[in-house]
């Protein structure tokens, strides 16, 4: 009589974590262009792009994301954005080119956004994001639609704290749960910015509203299906 079989003992946590890894990076997916994001704090927008890269299972290479370093201004968030791009560029550049650059930009600086998109308009391959108050709406927006204006960044935190994340705090929060909802912020983003455009006003002068779907549209409409 033959030996019964024994059942195989289950994989442990650590090895079902490796494996786990292990597919996820067979399944890497890259976009046909490389893609830079200037983003104008230095951790909320950024984690929040690195979270949409893991995600969305992007590559390294294909989207390089940075903070501002303390240089918050629009127009020198979008100066630094001309600035990499052109040393990407370079001969000397030890990595590929960067074709798109976009900055993520807070629209409560006003005017001094329309002069920032003058100079990204003027260097090609350099656009803007712009959320109004500030990028912390695009996050309200993976929760609810909230048209409410408001009248400060202050206040729009308040909002997203107590409709959508009540743990939310700026530069140390975590957005790998909030990301799985981007595309109905990238609907709800559309829908209310589309109503402003139709009346010809630019993002900075719409309260509320986030022009972020834009930049997700186009990264995620240049991604390689493998």
């Amino acid at each position: 009589m033959s030996k019964p079989q024994k059942s195989a003992k289950p994989q442990s946590k650590a090895v079902q974590h490796l494996l786990n890894q292990l597919q996820r990076k067979r399944e890497t997916r890259e976009t046909a262009k490389r893609y830079l994001i200037v983003c104008e704090d230095d951790k909320s927008a950024p984690n929040y792009f690195e979270a949409l890269k893991r995600f969305l299972n992007l590559s390294a290479t294909c989207i390089k994301v940075v903070g501002s370093g303390g240089h918050s201004q629009p127009l020198q968030v979008v100066n630094e954005a001309i600035k990499r791009k052109n040393l990407s560029m370079s001969p000397e550049s030890s990595t590929e080119p960067f074709e798109t650059a976009w900055c993520v930009i807070d629209g409560d600086f006003g005017p001094k956004v329309k002069e920032a998109r003058a100079v990204a308009g003027q260097s090609g391959g350099i656009k803007l994001a712009v959320s109004t108050m500030c990028f912390e709406y695009w996050i309200l927006l993976h929760g609810k639609e909230i048209g409410t204006p408001t009248a400060s960044c202050d206040e729009t935190l308040k909002i997203l704290k107590k409709e959508y994340l009540p743990n939310y705090s700026k530069g140390g929060f975590r957005f790998d749960e909030v990301v799985r909802s981007y595309r109905e912020a990238s609907q709800r983003a559309k829908k209310l910015r589309m109503a402003g455009i139709r009346r010809g006003s630019l993002a900075e002068d719409q309260n509320p509203c986030s022009e972020v779907y834009l930049l997700i549209e186009e990264v995620c409409g240049d991604i390689r299906e493998t």
